[in-house]
């Protein structure tokens, strides 16, 4: 099979791929004990030093930013995903026997079938998990029917020895 698609990273897309990737995650909790302690380090610096104040409240400053960055990390990824080089570039997608392949203006990438470890459906695309630890998203507003079969049935194949 020889499935080829376009789509735009744009907005719509980076937020798609955010959220159905969110959805395969477990609930997000911020990280209260280095939050606690990079505020109590910068204010332990900040009381019982004899030097400049200014380490110390950098410290705690850097507590801040790490709530903040969990607040607020939908926006902080988009934001990032937009600045981008890539970002409102067409991504000409093709599937075949032996890959998924991405090619843009920028970046092109090749993913063998025998790298994915397996592939888990969501409301509204695929997400490949990669044996290398890596997640690839895949939105169905690119893919067929057939394509996402094919998708399926790739994973699902037992893989060669050379990449176990």
């Amino acid at each position: 099979m020889l499935f080829q698609s376009k789509f735009v990273l744009n907005r719509e897309h980076f937020e798609e791929c955010f959220d159905q990737s969110l959805l395969l995650g477990g609930k997000p909790t911020p990280r209260y004990k280095l939050m606690a302690f990079l505020v109590f380090a910068g204010g332990a610096i900040i009381l019982f030093s004899d030097q400049q104040k200014t380490v110390g409240l950098f410290i705690v400053s850097l507590s801040f930013v790490e709530y903040f960055s969990f607040r607020y990390r939908r926006a902080w990824w988009l934001m990032r995903q937009m600045w981008s080089k890539n970002s409102h570039n067409t991504i000409t997608l093709t599937i075949s026997e032996q890959s998924i392949k991405t090619e843009s203006l920028y970046n092109n990438n090749e993913l063998l079938w025998d790298e994915v470890k397996h592939e888990v459906e969501t409301p509204k695309g695929l997400m490949l998990f990669l044996k290398d630890g890596a997640k690839n998203y895949l939105s169905k507003s690119s893919l067929n029917e057939q394509a996402i079969a094919f998708i399926k049935l790739k994973v699902a194949q037992p893989k060669t020895e050379e990449h176990l």
